[in-house]
């Protein structure tokens, strides 16, 4: 190698003798920490005081709520433990129907947690029927009737 060569050559091995290190270390500094636990679900609202029917399963539990004067109804969710799913939705169905596609979706379940939803209140219908669905596979996970 001739001289010049050899000087341009030892600029750039000093040049990433500093640069590799450098970039390394500030690299490792913005990978962002992992949200552990992390619900999609807005913070859960209060639950109306009267618990009028219960349906308890292995893997959650559902509770229908409703106010002091019964004008309105509440969906209490709670997981016990996550869910296989990675997200599922609760569709209130009508007369016992399986078809989602006419249902009214309540919300999301996501992780372990508490939800609260509001449910339509049908004046003629006495029975309320919830469908668990699985929005990935299209598999209807459970049915729900209070």
């Amino acid at each position: 190698m001739i001289k010049p060569l050899r000087k341009t050559h030892l600029q750039i091995w000093a040049t990433l003798a500093v640069l590799l290190p450098v970039g390394t270390i500030s690299a490792w500094l913005v990978v962002p920490k992992p949200v552990r636990d992390h619900l999609l679900q807005p913070p859960s609202i209060l639950a109306f005081p009267l618990l009028l029917k219960n349906v308890d399963k292995a893997n959650y539990t559902a509770n229908l709520r409703s106010n002091a004067d019964t004008s309105a109804l509440q969906l209490e969710w709670i997981n016990k433990e996550p869910l296989i799913t990675p997200s599922a939705l609760v569709y209130q169905v009508s007369d016992g129907q399986k078809d989602i596609q006419n249902a009214n979706i309540v919300g999301r379940i996501d992780s372990r947690g508490t939800y609260h939803f509001a449910l339509k209140k049908d004046s003629t219908e006495k029975i309320i029927h919830l469908v668990l669905y699985d929005i990935i596979r299209h598999k209807i996970i459970d049915l729900i009737n209070f």
